[in-house]
Parts: C-alpha cells; sequence; structure tokens
C-alpha cells in the first residue's frame, strides 16, 4: 500500500511539474505579447503626439568641417531658442560658425515680422523684414527636423524599424542602422539632390516618449555625411525638448525701431 502511495505521489508530483512549466512558458509568451503590443501602440502615439507638436525649445546646427578638424570649427550656424510651430513664432540666439571667428546672431519672429541682429564689427545691428508665418521663409525647426518628415513618420508603422530602451519611465526609440533605412533617410535629407553619392553616411533619429505622461518628451535627429571626392563633411543635427511649452516672444525695443528690409522668397 505504502509503495502504491508513493507511486501515485511520484505521478502527481510529475504532472503538477510539468503543468507548472507549461503554465510558465503561456505567462511568459503573453507577457511577450502584450510587450510588442504596447511598442506598437506607443509607437502610433508617438506618430500622432509628433504630427500634434505646437512649441518647444529648439537646437539648430550645420557645419561643413575638414577632415582634419571639428564640426565647431567649420562653417555654418547653431542655434537655440523657443519656437512656435504654427503661426511661425520664435525667439532664437546662436552663432554663424566660420573657420576664423564665429559671429553672434540674435533673431525674433513675431506678428509675421522678422527681426535679426547681426554683428557688424564691434556692434550688433538690427534688421527687420515682414515674412510669412508658415514656416517656409524662416530657418526653424519644423523645417529642418528629420522626426517631422512624413517619410520618417511612417517608419514607426513598423516596429521592427526600431531600437527601444527604457529608462524609467521614459522609452527611447532609435531608427536601426540597415541599408533600408540608411536610403530612406538620404532620401528625406537629400530630397532635391538625389543624384548625390556618399563615401560616408551616418545617421541618428531617435524620439523619446514618456510612459507615464503619455506623450511625446524629446526628438533628436543628426546626420554626419561626406560625398564621394570631397576633403570635408556635413553634420546636420537638432533636438526639441519642453515639447509644447507655453512661449512668449518678446522682441528687444531696438529691435523694433531697426530699418525694415525686404526678403526674397528664400529661406533664411
Amino acid at each position: 500500500m505504502r509503495k502504491q502511495i508513493l507511486a501515485v505521489m511520484v505521478g502527481l508530483t510529475v504532472i503538477l511539474g510539468g503543468c507548472s512549466k507549461q503554465s510558465a512558458q503561456n505567462t511568459e509568451s503573453t507577457d511577450s505579447k502584450q510587450s510588442l503590443e504596447n511598442i506598437e501602440s506607443m509607437l502610433q502615439e508617438v506618430k500622432k503626439d509628433t504630427k500634434e507638436i505646437k512649441s518647444g525649445k529648439a537646437y539648430l546646427m550645420l557645419s561643413i568641417y575638414s577632415d582634419n578638424s571639428e564640426p565647431e570649427k567649420g562653417a555654418g550656424y547653431e542655434r537655440i531658442g523657443d519656437e512656435k510651430f504654427d503661426p511661425l513664432e520664435l525667439e532664437i540666439k546662436g552663432k554663424f560658425l566660420t573657420p576664423t571667428k564665429n559671429l553672434e546672431i540674435e533673431d525674433y519672429v513675431k506678428d509675421g515680422v522678422y527681426y535679426t541682429k547681426t554683428e557688424v564689427g564691434s556692434k550688433g545691428v538690427w534688421q527687420k523684414s515682414k515674412v510669412s508665418t508658415d514656416n517656409k521663409h524662416v530657418l526653424n525647426f519644423k523645417t529642418e527636423s528629420l522626426n517631422n518628415k512624413d517619410g520618417i513618420l511612417n517608419l514607426l508603422d513598423n516596429k521592427d524599424n526600431w531600437d527601444v530602451t527604457k529608462d524609467g519611465d521614459k522609452v527611447t526609440f532609435k531608427l536601426k542602422k540597415t541599408d533600408e533605412l540608411k536610403n530612406k533617410v538620404k532620401e528625406e535629407r537629400f530630397k532635391s539632390e538625389k543624384h548625390l553619392k556618399f563615401s560616408e553616411f551616418d545617421y541618428t533619429i531617435e524620439y523619446v516618449f514618456n510612459t507615464k505622461t503619455n506623450d511625446i518628451e524629446k526628438l533628436v535627429y543628426e546626420v554626419n555625411s561626406k560625398t564621394e571626392g570631397a576633403t570635408s563633411k556635413t553634420l546636420y543635427k537638432g533636438s526639441l525638448e519642453e515639447i509644447n511649452k507655453e512661449v512668449k516672444v518678446e522682441v528687444p525695443e531696438e529691435a523694433k525701431k531697426a530699418l525694415e528690409k525686404k526678403l526674397k522668397n528664400s529661406i533664411i
């Protein structure tokens, strides 16, 4: 009798152990499925939020620099400040980069007027011009950013395009580096220069999403490239933080008194 009881107990142990293992596998599979669904859901929220961004603290940089130099020693610009997208209003400070000297700049757009201050000799000179507020005639984050381009936003529809990292409430989606995705970035960055061929091309595109607030928190893009036969590289990058912050542009009184200058139909 004792042997029969022991045999039954051993049998039950094996059965229960197998059930427990199967249950754990099922739970793991369910958790994995939910995790993937959560990522897909977040990516769609990122896409929606990015399209609906109204303002933020923007950073923009463009530098053309030699192989044996650094971007900060190249020719281009570096700008940081507050932007409101539609209608365009901004308050930006920065500098024009040159290999020998950087020139301080200060830009404002408010009520359809563009104010700019540039260094002339040892002093700053203000100019003002009437501009359209459609984001097309003044350098700004919305028109420059790769994160806002439809071709990049549509990549959010496929979770396999993105590396995902989590840090507390923040989830970062970083575009993977494959030949297919590299070509897509090239296409978006150089739409009007499709003939260009590159000996070097690297990129970073990131979206940072806050799971606690369920909002997009930061946009980042960077492209570092060198065309075939060139002796210089081009760095093109930017970021947007403090997304949807209240932007109140205060134009300095001396800027309001500046002489008005007519602008051609080109981006400033």
